[in-house]
């Protein structure tokens, strides 16, 4: 028979094995939960989320020409989508928030604009048919004007002021102005002969043809950003400024832009 004093020892160690298992499996419950929040990715913007960095986020998805309504400080569902739907594109999971790898993509100059879906050939009407000389222009603000105008597909006819040279250019994007890219190889090779044949960031007066109305403006002749359209010989786009425009990353006027657009209008008026 099993004294009582050997039934209280062994009671008390099998309270001390059953404490040490606990502390244990609580113990690998924790590391788990711990390794499991340190892999998971954090996510910076959902829907819901307010701020000027939704602001941001907005404005570089218009850019990018995901999001196309009134820019907020709010992540609803409009955003959501735009962001779904730039994730699609660029091979993101698409879980419609803002976390690393999409911040990493969305404002890096490897972020793919929306594919465009149908270009919308102009119907030119000139002022001076079958005249070599270039019609007079007028100047036009681009946010109140030129950009309610001028849709993502669009093709505009281009007059280099200086030379008379003359191209087709489609606008591919952009929201504080106009990135733009030659639609054939042929339209490439007449914008690079009016820079002497090298690309570069000079700015030159140029006039725009849209929707029959010639309008004062500016270029730049150094391809940047992502190609969109293939088969041109250009890879990236350039960028067309009008009266008030603003650049992009800096948000700011453009003051050798504006002085070519000013160039551009005095020299057909």
């Amino acid at each position: 028979m099993i004294s009582t004093k050997k039934l209280l020892i062994m009671f008390l160690a099998l309270v001390m094995i059953a404490g040490f298992i606990y502390q244990t499996d609580t113990a690998s419950a924790d590391e788990t939960t711990e390794q499991a929040e340190a892999t998971e990715e954090p996510i910076l913007l959902k829907e819901g989320s307010e701020g000027d960095d939704v602001i941001m986020l907005q404005l570089r998805l218009k850019d990018l020409g995901y999001y196309n309504y009134k820019i907020t400080n709010y992540f609803g569902s409009f955003t959501e989508q735009a962001l779904i739907d730039f994730q699609k594109v660029n091979g993101l999971s698409r879980d419609g928030v803002l976390g690393e790898a999409t911040y990493a993509i969305v404002y890096s100059n490897d972020a793919i604009r929306k594919p465009i879906e149908a270009v919308v050939q102009p119907t030119p009407k000139p002022a001076y048919a079958g005249s070599s000389r270039i019609p007079k222009a007028a100047l036009r603000d681009w946010f109140t004007y030129v950009l309610p105008r001028f849709s993502r597909g669009e093709v505009i006819k281009v007059f280099d002021v200086k030379t008379g040279i003359s191209y087709n250019m489609i606008r591919v994007g952009g929201y504080n102005h106009a990135d733009v890219e030659p639609v054939t190889a042929e339209d490439c090779a007449k914008l690079l002969s009016t820079y002497g044949g090298s690309w570069s960031w000079e700015r030159r007066p140029i006039v725009v043809l849209l929707d029959g109305e010639y309008i004062a403006a500016s270029t730049n002749g150094y391809p940047h950003g992502y190609e969109t359209v293939p088969g041109n010989d250009m890879y990236g786009q350039v960028c067309i400024h009008f009266l008030n425009s603003r650049t992009h990353n800096a948000d700011a006027v453009d003051p050798q832009h504006q002085e070519a657009i000013q160039y551009a209008y005095l020299a057909t008026n």
